[in-house]
Parts: C-alpha cells; structure tokens; sequence
C-alpha cells in the first residue's frame, strides 16, 4: 500500500532534521523551506538542500515570506537589534521572538498540503528544549502545545472537506531526548543547524547555540559541528 504523503515544514535545523526521520518512517515526505529574512536564512537554506538530499526527498518547495523582513520588529531578522545571549533571556517578550511567524508557516504549508492531497503537516516545535536559558514556550509562545491544538482546530475549519492534522511530535521533548531520538534514526547531525546566525561555524552565544550544545552534552554525544563534546561555558 502506498504511503500517505505529509508536508514537513523544513528549516534545516536540528528539530527539523529529526522530525523528517520522524515522518519519512510513516509518511511519504514532501519538504516545504521558507525564507523570511533572518539572520541565519543563507546557511539555513544550504542546509535544506542536504537534508533533503540524504532523506531522498524528491518533492520539495522553497518559497518566500518577505513582510517579516520588511517589518524587521525581532532581532533575528534586524541587523541593527542586538540577540540576547542564551541567559539573558527571560519569559517577557524576547527580541528572539517573531509573532505570527509560525502560524504563517502552518498556513504556507496547510495551503501546499492542500494542494498536493497531503494528509498531515509536520511541525518540529516543542514547548521546552531545555536548560541554558528560560521554557522555550516562553521565550516563543507559539511553540506551545495549546498553540498547535488552536491551530489544528483552525485548519479543521477552513479545510471541512478533507482531514489534514498537525503533527508535533517532538512538543514534549527536551533537546537532549531529540538528539538521543536522532541518533536512533540516524539523522545527520552534521547536516544540521541551531545558531541563529549564518556562517561557517556556530557562534556558540545566542540561544540556539547555547541549547544545543547543552542537548549533546546531556546526551553524551559529540556534536558533529565541534568536533568535540559540546560544552556550554
């Protein structure tokens, strides 16, 4: 029997990465990347190519959300805001967070699925990745699992026609947990990444540094991009 297809919303990051494992064992994948101006958009893109390239993805679709570079409100797409670093951050608004962003995603993608008769939309958001730094559902309300269920209930609304669910199957996870689940279905590590900047290497401050370093620490597993175990300073 063939498999049902899913749409796996793909930013080339760890999360990302695991959760196409994820969905590539039930589902037959299609990947959905979207630029939107941030700061780590260059090296995220380069990234998505390569996932998609060892997960054997064939359908794929990049597009593009200019407004929120043309708004420029959040520190990750404005050149001129300063990123917190990791403990810096608290549970009040973050110059990390972008709003809307990721029901504009979850919209993106509900629009290709419905176009490529997908039954599911995977999403690799969880409410708390863990220590350094504050609940990650606080530092991006929309990582939260009432956001995702008020989101399946939106896209349960306007598409009555058809079923298309919304998974988040890492919503309960820790970093830790994920990279240990990624070991286990053999995603390529190397092939990842969590800064929130582009470049050559990670620049081990911001909170996608800081996060994943202290996840493969957790783990006890070296993190491809240090060549050494991840220490957090």
């Amino acid at each position: 029997m063939a498999k049902k297809r899913a749409v796996i919303l793909s930013s080339g990051g760890l999360n990302s990465a695991v959760t196409t494992a994820i969905a590539a064992a039930e589902y037959e994948p299609a990947l959905m990347h979207v630029r939107f101006g941030h700061r780590a958009e260059q090296r995220e893109a380069e990234l998505f190519e390569k996932q998609a390239e060892h997960f054997r993805v064939a359908t794929r679709l990049i597009t593009d959300m200019p407004h929120f570079a043309a708004i420029g409100a959040s520190a990750r797409i404005a050149h001129d805001k300063p990123l917190e670093d990791a403990l810096s951050a608290g549970e009040n608004e973050s110059m990390y967070y972008i709003p809307g962003l990721i029901g504009s995603l979850t919209s993106a993608a509900f629009n290709w699925a419905s176009a490529i008769n997908a039954s599911a939309i995977f999403l690799g958001v969880c409410e708390c990745l863990g220590p350094p730094g504050p609940r990650t559902a606080g530092v991006y309300p929309d990582y939260s699992r009432d956001y995702a269920q008020l989101l399946q209930h939106a896209l349960n609304v306007a598409y009555p026609f058809r079923r298309i669910t919304l998974e988040v199957p890492l919503i309960d996870l820790s970093r830790r947990d994920i990279i240990r689940l990624g070991q286990r279905l053999h995603v390529p590590f190397e092939l990842t990444w969590s800064c929130n900047s582009s470049g050559r290497a990670p620049c081990g401050g911001c909170l996608g540094c800081a996060t994943r370093s202290r996840g493969f620490l957790d783990a006890g597993i070296a993190d491809p991009l240090h060549n050494t175990l991840a220490v957090v300073a």
